[in-house]
């Protein structure tokens, strides 16, 4: 586990987006949290797909990430 920084938010712990997982809560840039409820891992296994349900507007959309990319998770 590490940190990364965000904007408009400064210093958060992160994880790489390889171990995500369902419940996980993701912190974006200026605050936005997303809770993920599913993880999809892609054919070669260098990339996920995370179904991500917003706490602002609880409407579910999917992000593709790097599996190596760090995520600011919230604790």
């Amino acid at each position: 586990m590490g940190t990364i920084n965000l904007q408009g938010v400064g210093s958060v712990s992160a994880i790489s987006a390889g171990e995500l997982k369902v419940g996980d809560v993701c912190v974006w840039n200026f605050g936005y949290k997303s809770e993920v409820v599913d993880v999809i891992v892609s054919k070669t296994g260098k990339t996920i797909t995370a179904m991500l349900k917003s706490c602002n507007d609880g409407i579910v959309r999917g992000r593709r990430l790097g599996v190596n990319s760090l995520v600011g998770v919230a604790k």
